[in-house]
């Protein structure tokens, strides 16, 4: 690119709005095309090296980031933690990317957030917590919410028309989760009309028989 069509990425960066991604079912992304380039090849290994090695000091086994990237195969939750580790290690790098090589002060942007795990690195990238240190709360905790979700499903409750009561939905996932087979609940209020519910065995399926007896009709 001409360097009269160059653009300086950190102006308007009081402006400017980080969102941090969670865990998902996929969540290479295009890591490896930042692994590749030649600027930030170091950055990004020297990341991906840094949280393979506290996940396993921290877990007793071995995990190789940069392998996995490699390879690009995606997994999923018989190797959770190493996903948490690899997630976290990308959006560190990221911001030293920018940080280092493109002038981007983080300090100076308008706000930052995050959701689920996004939300401890954009905490971390705050200066609240020391990256290393944050992320030992959810890979000491990986395996055993791994276990506990191999008969969870999720479920998106929204409505087109009229808010959703979330005193009415927690009503409901109380009572289902009174009759002991399950527990379901509120995962995440994403907006007045929408939220993301978790539960165990049929509890989301039994949620959505009885949810227009309490729920608006327009519900989904």
């Amino acid at each position: 690119m001409p360097e009269s069509q160059t653009i300086d990425i950190a102006t308007g960066i009081s402006e400017t709005a980080f969102a941090f991604r969670g865990y998902n079912l996929t969540n290479l992304g295009r890591t490896g095309e930042l692994l590749a380039h030649d600027a930030y090849r170091g950055i990004m290994a020297d990341e991906l090296k840094r949280f393979g090695k506290l996940a396993s000091d921290l877990l007793g086994r071995r995990f190789n980031l940069k392998q996995r990237i490699d390879r690009q195969t995606e997994s999923g939750l018989e190797n959770y933690a190493e996903s948490l580790a690899l997630i976290m290690a990308v959006e560190i790098a990221q911001m030293r990317v920018l940080t280092e090589l493109h002038g981007v002060e983080f300090s100076r942007a308008k706000l930052a957030l995050g959701y689920s795990l996004g939300e401890l690195v954009a905490i971390c990238c705050c200066g609240m917590f020391a990256a290393e240190e944050m992320a030992q709360v959810p890979l000491s905790m990986a395996d055993d919410c791994a276990e506990l979700a191999k008969d969870v499903s999720m479920g998106i409750l929204f409505s087109r028309g009229p808010v959703i009561d979330e005193i009415d939905v927690q009503r409901l996932c109380i009572h289902i989760t009174s009759e002991g087979l399950g527990t379901v609940g509120i995962s995440a209020v994403l907006s007045p009309n929408t939220y993301l519910l978790i539960g165990q065995q049929d509890t989301v399926k039994r949620f959505k028989q009885m949810m227009h007896d309490l729920l608006p009709h327009r519900a989904h």
